[in-house]
């Protein structure tokens, strides 16, 4: 049994419902099943929260390792906002090197012992 949540227009149990997807061939079908339950106050909601550290910091600036191993990760997560256990909030300016390190700017002066954080929800 399996349970997801999804933004539709109102309907009903028992409505059956089918979700598609869309692919260069065409629409595919990758669920089937019927509506349980309507509920506009159920949330399913996960929060993870990713970590690195400073690796080099000048000012409100910094070189921030081990959260992203892959420069990419680091440009498809660059508009979520940074914030560290000392309550700096900041954001990703780009990417370095090949091995997922990133230039950051923060709203204050970073330490080297600070840890900086970057909260995702599903």
């Amino acid at each position: 049994t399996a349970c997801a949540s999804f933004y539709a227009p109102v309907v009903f149990p028992p409505n059956r419902l089918m979700m598609f997807t869309q692919t260069p061939s065409g629409p595919e079908l990758v669920a089937s099943g019927s509506v349980d339950i309507t509920d506009p106050k159920r949330l399913v909601i996960k929060k993870i929260t990713l970590t690195g550290y400073p690796f080099r910091t000048h000012k409100s600036k910094g070189v921030v390792r081990f959260m992203f191993f892959n420069p990419n990760d680091v440009r498809w997560f660059k508009p979520v906002e940074l914030h560290t256990k000392h309550g700096l909030r900041g954001h990703i300016v780009e990417s370095v090197g090949t091995h997922g390190y990133m230039k950051c700017r923060f709203n204050n002066h970073i330490k080297q012992d600070d840890t900086v954080c970057m909260s995702l929800y599903k």
